[in-house]
């Protein structure tokens, strides 16, 4: 079950890069248009929230069907933060969008590691690392 709304590409080429952060327009410095530009950070964008699915998707294998219900429930709460944090008057700012993702996609994998190792902690799987 895919919990991360995917924007269409097409959306977020009329979102302009200029709000984007440093760390992800510095990947799209190349680019001379601005539209080049926008493209190159929607792209970004996207694979970020593909990342955080697949990572999610990876944690929740091991886990346990309360353990589970208790990420889904979880992630449900840091998907209403990341929107809440990311977006202003109907539009996303994608450049905070891309950081607030990997930040959760870093917590989900480390979650993931300590699984694969046999010591899944569920209290740091369920918990709201982003408060």
């Amino acid at each position: 079950m895919k919990f991360l709304p995917t924007a269409s590409l097409a959306a977020c080429l009329l979102l302009s890069a200029q709000g984007a952060h440093a760390d992800i327009t510095d990947s799209c410095n190349k680019f001379k248009t601005s539209y080049d530009k926008t493209y190159c950070v929607a792209k970004l964008f996207l694979e970020s929230d593909n990342e955080l699915n697949m990572v999610y998707t990876e944690l929740r294998k091991p886990l346990k069907d309360n353990v589970k219900q208790q990420l889904t429930e979880t992630q449900r709460d840091w998907i209403k933060y990341r929107n809440a944090a990311c977006e202003s008057s109907g539009s996303i700012d994608v450049g905070c969008n891309y950081k607030v993702n990997r930040e959760r996609t870093e917590y989900l994998r480390d979650r993931a590691r300590e699984c694969k190792t046999g010591n899944c902690n569920d209290a740091a799987i369920s918990k709201k690392s982003w408060e």
